[in-house]
């Protein structure tokens, strides 16, 4: 096996063949210049990329986001086994077509499961996938409804991986959200393959930005999205750089809290080593808060670009791991 790396990306790009205001082409220079290693072009209901392909500097891979009322759902890798328009009108056909795509070879995400604007009109427990994405755009209060539920499922013992995309079409009353967030993945090699694979395998982290705060999370011989046995004395370590002032880190062991600790100076660099303590999983996140006018600011902008209705805003994640499993 070749020497996993880090490659960086974003997972959910729009450009003029759906709703965007990019060309591919337009699209596609905007990344390199953010530094990416790989991206997913998914536009609404119609393949852009009708191959995945690498230009010498960005791999840019299939995708399409399937997209109607009760839900939107991005598929990446092969091209969706049927012709717009699809029949998307309750729960059935929703898996229908999910499953047709994975027997495809498509690799399956539920996007913004909770979105106050355009998320899933029915339970999503049992709705087939390989991932999920949290964390949808800048961060708002939705993709936090988005992690309690991956949190749930998690607990239930189902392996989902977490993901994010700027679901990118055009800047926003001047903020440019291209790559924010970003989906760091620990691959073999820079090829649809590999990323895909190790994106169902939960081998990611997901950060504010391409140049944002970094986490990673190792216990014993495993690293994100692996096993390992339980045994008395095991211990976890979690790497950041980057990391902000007054922002907290956390990790997880299943739904107890193992260790978590506000930096009020940041750090451009820290190692942090805590206990396992019971079998399940394991996972790290860094989040932040807004406090006083800023909050009261930010939660009037929630509601006049995303449509919330939510009064007051909790902790926001600034960075986070898929699970380490425990068994």
């Amino acid at each position: 096996m070749a020497e996993r790396k880090w490659f960086k990306g974003d997972t959910h790009l729009h450009t003029l063949n759906s709703d965007g205001v990019l060309t591919k082409g337009q699209l596609v220079e905007r990344c390199k210049g953010l530094g990416l290693d790989f991206i997913m072009i998914t536009d609404h209901n119609y393949n852009s990329v009708e191959q995945s392909y690498y230009d010498g500097e960005l791999l840019i891979i299939q995708g399409q986001e399937i997209t109607g009322e009760n839900g939107h759902v991005n598929i990446w890798g092969a091209k969706v086994p049927a012709e717009p328009p699809y029949d998307l009108s309750g729960k059935a056909e929703y898996i229908s077509i999910i499953n047709a795509c994975r027997e495809a070879g498509a690799t399956v995400s539920l996007n913004h499961p909770f979105c106050s604007n355009c998320g899933f009109r029915f339970d999503i427990d049992d709705v087939p996938c390989d991932c999920v994405e949290l964390w949808n755009t800048v961060q708002h209060t939705d993709n936090m409804f988005n992690r309690d539920w991956w949190e749930r499922q998690l607990l239930s013992g189902r392996r989902i991986s977490a993901i994010g995309g700027s679901d990118y079409h055009r800047n926003y009353a001047g903020l440019d959200i291209l790559a924010h967030p970003t989906t760091f993945v620990y691959a073999e090699e820079c090829t649809p393959e590999a990323i895909l694979a190790a994106m169902r395998e939960g081998r990611c982290f997901v950060t504010n930005s391409p140049r944002s705060t970094q986490i990673e999370l190792t216990c014993g011989s495993a690293t994100i999205g692996e096993s390992l046995p339980f045994k008395q004395g095991l211990e976890a370590e979690i790497t950041l750089s980057r990391l902000l002032p007054l922002h907290t880190v956390t990790v997880y062991n299943n739904d107890k809290i193992v260790f978590s600790k506000k930096y009020y100076r940041g750090a451009n660099s820290l190692r942090i080593y805590c206990p396992v303590k019971e079998k399940g999983f394991l996972r790290a996140e860094v989040t932040y808060e807004f406090k006083g006018a800023l909050k009261s600011a930010y939660a009037l902008a929630e509601k006049k670009f995303l449509g919330s209705n939510k009064t007051t805003l909790p902790p926001f994640i600034r960075a986070f791991t898929n699970p380490i499993w425990i068994e």
